[in-house]
């Protein structure tokens, strides 16, 4: 159907997004994000400081922001008609 296509579509834009973060950003990003850890945990787990954590985090996110800039008002518009159904 046309909502798996789209979000098939924006999971795509958005790990291609990933790929274009450095490693340890990228790594720091998915642990908090993905796996849902906390930031102390990610510190102790990566030997970093939980700043450092935060930096990163914050850095993954404008990045993120950036490249899907233009296709935000389309996952909006996508929730809204699934919110409908």
């Amino acid at each position: 159907s046309f909502e798996i296509f789209v979000f098939s579509e924006l999971e795509n834009l958005f790990n291609s997004s990933l790929t274009k973060l450095p490693e340890r950003c990228r790594e720091v990003f998915e642990l908090s994000r993905l796996k849902g850890m906390k930031n102390r945990e990610i510190a102790a787990q990566l030997n970093i400081s939980e700043k450092t954590v935060e930096n990163q985090i914050t850095k993954a996110l404008h990045v993120l922001r950036e490249e899907l800039k233009d296709y935000l008002p389309l996952l909006f518009i996508f929730e809204f008609f699934t919110f409908l159904k």
